[in-house]
């Protein structure tokens, strides 16, 4: 690997954490991805189709993996940037490269707590600009100042590992011998188990549960590709929702007494500085991520522009607006758009002399973060992420490299459109017609319908990607072996210990058993049966 190619890498690697160029959870969910990050790995190093393979198979590791609350399990991009790297560089097989990417990812959580540590010390900053009423400099606490962090704590680590890391790999493989390799295959194909468990905790649930088998049994004894299987069973989901529904809902006293409109107001704001607003939360709405405020610095910095427009010519209005809008506010930002058009129209309201104090304000984030949150979390990242990257990551195993740039461009595209809606909802609607939305019985059957799809995708999952054979043997006479593989498991069920070990780290995962522990637990046991010749 060449200087340059190891210096683009490490550039990878920061912009996977970066708001540019896709925004704040844009990058999260695209570049961040390790199956869209080994795409561009491999067109860096010249093989497209090897680095959407081996990214496809990190990425099973981290299905379901849910960062909420500024907690960060595990640095899935650095799992899959640099162990794919690692991988190409080193020669590796998909399944040694899937077990060395854990590690990396372990590592590279570090680094995220160590961001949010940094950021910190930039709120002082963002509070002074807000009591001298500074709206323009607000992008050096947000943006600039903590991107300089990020890049320095991003870049340089990924930049030397990938390449130093390339030949100690290779000469280390080359020391150890192939039972290493064997043995770093089997973890490999016993991991993605726990990402799939993962995923589990958030969609197994109700009636859903039962397509998680009907998926793995499609698969296993049928071997049906995830994209077919996918289809299928959206047919037969909106079938059964269809026999589900109740017709002539009624609605609920809080839905009625949402109905109505609030008063109507001429508008000061124009359509510009509302996009320019819920742009900025939308990209830089994390930039600043710290354990003070949170998401507070990037919540002022989403409202320079409502304040500018209306408080340009009154300084005191705009510092006391500033002083609001930098405090605490931590929720998930395609549905908190929400929140940006709701206080953007408060504003507006005060603007024209309406009674709202400082407190109104404060009370109506911290009312709808919560819920807000509590629903966009789980939603995006328990369900819709994983939905989406399972029903591309077959078509990426097999070296697609078009599946990657699909599942981007269909995120990006949902992902900005349900934040955009939801940003003029609270703008146009208020409060009221949030809530209803979140109570609405459209919503809950999306869900309903995800969790079936999601369950029945995933145990299809189970049956292609998580591998756990064994290798014993029983020999009945000269001339005759007992393969316990395919003479007892395979007969009794395909894929029938694979279904075992998802299970069994479900079983963990629900006994509050932490992923990490789980994890190590798939490791202890692929590692000691590999030596004993269990596996």
């Amino acid at each position: 690997m060449s200087v340059f190619q190891a210096m683009l890498i490490g550039l990878v690697y920061y912009l996977s954490n970066s708001p540019w160029p896709f925004g704040g959870l844009g990058n999260y969910a695209i570049l961040y991805r390790p199956m869209v990050g080994g795409l561009v790995v491999g067109l860096i190093l010249g093989n497209p189709v090897m680095g959407t393979i081996i990214g496809a198979t990190i990425n099973l590791m981290y299905i379901g993996f849910i960062s909420a609350g500024g907690s960060m399990p595990s640095d899935m991009s650095l799992a899959g940037i640099l162990g794919t790297a690692l991988a190409i560089t080193g020669g590796l097989e998909t399944e040694a490269a899937l077990a060395i990417a854990v590690p990396l990812g372990l590592v590279g959580s570090i680094f995220w707590v160590g961001s949010m540590t940094i950021c910190t010390a930039f709120v002082p900053l963002a509070d002074r600009l807000a009591e001298n009423g500074k709206v323009d400099k607000v992008w050096i606490p947000n943006v600039l100042l903590p991107q300089l962090v990020k890049f320095a704590l991003t870049f340089f680590p990924c930049f030397l590992a990938a390449y130093f890391g390339g030949a100690y790999i290779q000469g280390f493989i080359d020391a150890l011998g192939g039972n290493v390799l064997r043995i770093l295959s089997i973890i490999g194909g016993m991991l993605p188990a726990v990402g799939i468990a993962l995923t589990l905790l958030a969609i197994y649930k109700g009636e859903a549960r039962v397509f998680f088998f009907l998926g793995f049994l499609l698969a296993a004894y049928f071997k049906v590709p995830i994209l077919p299987l996918s289809l299928i069973f959206l047919c037969i989901t909106i079938v059964y929702m269809q026999l589900q529904s109740k017709s002539g809902e009624a609605k609920t006293e809080f839905a009625e007494e949402a109905a109505s409109t609030e008063p109507k107001r001429e508008p000061l704001l124009k359509k510009k500085d509302l996009v320019k607003s819920w742009f900025n939360w939308m990209y830089y709405f994390q930039s600043c991520y710290n354990y003070e405020r949170m998401q507070g610095v990037g919540f002022l910095h989403s409202m320079t522009y409502i304040i500018k427009r209306l408080y340009k010519d009154d300084p005191e209005e705009r510092r006391k607006a500033m002083q609001r809008h930098v405090q605490f506010i931590n929720t998930e930002n395609a549905f908190g758009s929400a929140i940006i058009g709701l206080t953007a129209a408060m504003e507006e309201q005060k603007a024209q002399g309406a009674d709202l104090d400082d407190e109104s304000f404060t009370s109506i984030k911290t009312g709808l973060m919560g819920p807000l949150a509590g629903i966009g979390d789980p939603l995006w990242q328990g369900v819709a992420i994983p939905l989406l990257i399972v029903f591309f990551l077959g078509m990426a195993i097999e070296g697609s490299v078009a599946a990657p740039i699909l599942y981007s461009i269909v995120f990006y595209v949902i992902y900005y459109g349900v934040g955009y809606w939801l940003m003029k909802l609270g703008y146009e609607q208020g409060s009221k017609k949030i809530l209803e939305f979140m109570e609405s019985g459209t919503l809950k059957k999306v869900i309903a319908g995800a969790g079936i799809i999601g369950n029945a995708v995933i145990g299809g999952l189970v049956a292609n990607y998580v591998s756990v054979k064994t290798a014993i043997t029983i020999k009945q006479s000269a001339e005759s072996v007992f393969v316990l593989q395919t003479e007892l498991f395979d007969k009794i069920m395909p894929g029938i210990l694979a279904l075992a070990l998802t299970m069994f780290c479900y079983w963990l995962l629900k006994k509050k058993v932490s992923s990490l522990k789980v994890i190590l637990i798939v490791v202890a046991i692929a590692v000691i049966g590999g030596l004993i010749g269990v596996f």
